[in-house]
């Protein structure tokens, strides 16, 4: 029993200590509003200050009732307007300054964790869902914004409120107020306890939140499916579930939050009933005076306020630690590694691939094993395999979305990690599979991430995507809006933008990974002869779905389980007779046998050899 006790109260001390160390995160964002924080403190002490006046004020007006002092009448009220002028210009001080500092410093850390995000590397991206990351981002931020403003105004505020009445009580008479020094203990026990559980079940509540934003989240992004399959009900049960366990987790919250209160308010009852007792004390009444007795009774009744107002922030603050956590668990994960000092501002285009392995942080298996390749400056480079065999991983080491576990990537025989990521990724256009476009214009989309190209650039770059006609029937041309994620057009507009922003970067490095995929019959036959004219004079990695649009490149590599199979050209690789030549044959529809599908029953999973 021992031995457990001890190991319980080393688990709060830790926690008290992170709770301390996150509080002290955030000081320091709050320290660079200092001169605003003094001027807050003093609006806040200069409310703080007006307590005993209040309690004073009725002890004169008890004295002059007793001792029915007429002119009383025309300073009293003198002085009850002047408290409360007071009063009103301390919490305008301290609420106006305090409102400051929550604002600016949710704002930086808004800013700071955005920018902490967008140079993370993909494998945290990889780890967690969208819903998961979405949620940290608001629910965290909202958290922190509610503890840096409310909580921190109520603690400031309520805070020297009590502790000057607390002390004015004291000064008065020091022997009444003992029972202070009785009652403290218990209500930090009650604080205590409520904070822990509020703490425990605020971490389970956030993260089923953040699991219902990501059931919103999938059924938004592939509404077209789920009306398409009538599956309208089973994602209405999906949300419905997620929503009933956040409910249940928010109603333990409430439950804590119900008990608490009236507890911490009760002692404060007992207290307040025990000093009532020896008020009326029949040695208490002969030592001291009606109105003083009155006065220290006011004074001592407004102590219950403030107390109140502080044990109600204990759902705030850890909130708003939980809030925190979430937020650090973010800005503590190592940006991607950008240790490269060199710099150039042209290359030839060589990409050399030594002994690569690479395997991603859930996969189960290497995603490359051992690949070695020389692409040469200017060399078309096709990358044919069905999907997990590879291609998209082996592109993506070029442009350092990943690194390789093993072996090494380099450009111009110089390694990718001693170039710096901006000035390597200068060097290379790409254009995914999955169509990256963004709620702004089609301007904006296609010059994305630079603002120095001229119409004349631009023009140039939709004229060689074949997206001239589209956009010229667009109501507002350029400045024409897009939607999320490129919605108000067809796949085959997003997919010639996406190239056209490939081609306006002029990069001597382009791949295409499944660039084509999108776009119909005559729009694949235009697009296919932009590539070629693109192409030119650079190098490019093409990875096609269909045979048909790689058949002119300089070498074909056919991958298989992350290792390169067959390499030659197109026609050298239709003599061989092997996997390329029987996927060209299944395509084109060779009177030879297709590639047979083939049935997995230990997963019950159909496989075809596709490219």
């Amino acid at each position: 029993m021992a031995k457990k006790k001890l190991k319980r109260k080393k688990i709060e001390s830790t926690t008290l200590t992170q709770d301390l160390q996150l509080y002290g995160r955030l000081l320091l964002y709050m320290k660079r509003y200092y001169i605003a924080f003094f001027i807050s403190l003093i609006g806040f002490g200069i409310l703080a200050a007006s307590q005993p006046l209040l309690a004073k004020m009725m002890e004169l007006i008890t004295a002059a009732i007793q001792n029915k002092d007429v002119d009383a009448r025309f300073t009293l009220p003198l002085y009850a307007i002047g408290i409360y002028f007071i009063r009103g210009l301390g919490t305008f001080i301290g609420s106006y300054f305090t409102s400051f500092i929550g604002a600016s410093v949710i704002r930086d850390i808004r800013q700071d964790l955005f920018n902490h995000m967008t140079v993370l590397p993909a494998s945290f991206y990889e780890m967690r869902s969208q819903g998961e990351l979405l949620n940290m981002m608001t629910s965290g931020v909202r958290g922190v914004q509610e503890l840096v403003t409310g909580a921190w105004k109520t603690i400031l505020m309520q805070g020297m409120s009590a502790a000057t009445l607390i002390g004015y009580v004291f000064y008065l008479n020091w022997k009444l107020s003992v029972i202070f020094l009785v009652l403290a203990p218990v209500l930090l026990a009650l604080v205590q306890l409520s904070a822990r559980k509020l703490r425990s079940i605020g971490r389970a509540s956030e993260q089923q939140l953040g699991g219902t934003l990501q059931v919103a989240k999938e059924m938004i992004s592939n509404l077209g499916v789920v009306k398409a399959f009538g599956a309208t009900g089973y994602e209405q049960d999906r949300y419905l579930d997620a929503l009933q366990l956040a409910f249940r987790l928010q109603m333990k919250t409430r439950k804590v939050l119900a008990i608490s209160g009236p507890l911490l308010q009760f002692v404060i009852a007992f207290g307040i009933a025990v000093l009532v007792f020896v008020l009326l004390n029949p040695e208490t009444l002969q030592t001291y005076t009606a109105p003083e007795l009155i006065g220290y009774l006011t004074a001592f009744a407004m102590i219950p306020k403030p107390m109140r107002q502080l044990s109600s922030i204990g759902l705030a603050i850890q909130q708003g630690l939980v809030g925190a956590e979430m937020i650090y668990e973010i800005m503590d994960t190592p940006q991607e590694e950008d240790t490269g000092t060199i710099e150039r501002d042209q290359i030839h285009g060589e990409i050399c691939l030594d002994n690569v392995t690479f395997q991603y942080p859930r996969g189960n298996q290497p995603a490359l094993r051992n690949v070695s390749l020389r692409i040469k400056p200017g060399e078309t480079v096709a990358l044919v395999g069905k999907s997990g065999s590879g291609k998209s991983t082996l592109a993506s080491l070029i442009y350092r979305l990943h690194d390789p576990q093993e072996g090494t990537v380099s450009i111009d025989g110089v390694p990718a990690k001693e170039y710096t990521l901006e000035n390597l990724r200068k060097h290379i256009s790409v254009v995914n599979q999955h169509v990256a476009l963004f709620d702004d214009s089609i301007r904006n989309n296609i010059a994305y991430g630079d603002t120095h190209y001229s119409d004349e650039d631009i023009n140039a770059a939709i004229y060689n995507s074949y997206a001239s006609e589209f956009i010229a029937e667009q109501e507002k041309g350029l400045k024409t809006m897009i939607g999320d994620s490129g919605l108000r057009l067809s796949g085959g507009q997003r997919q010639r933008l996406a190239i056209a922003r490939a081609f306006l970067k002029n990069a001597p490095i382009l791949i295409l990974d499944e660039a084509t995929s999108a776009l119909d019959n005559e729009s694949e036959s235009y697009i296919k002869q932009a590539v070629e004219t693109v192409m030119k004079n650079r190098t490019a990695i093409v990875i096609a779905h269909r045979l048909s649009t790689i058949e002119k490149a300089d070498r074909v590599l056919v991958m298989q389980d992350g290792q390169i199979t067959e390499e030659g050209t197109h026609a050298e690789l239709l003599a061989h007779g092997g996997y390329y030549a029987r996927l060209v044959k299944s395509e084109f529809g060779e009177k030879e046998e297709a590639p047979k599908l083939k049935y997995n029953t230990t997963k019950n999973i159909t496989q075809h050899d596709s490219i």
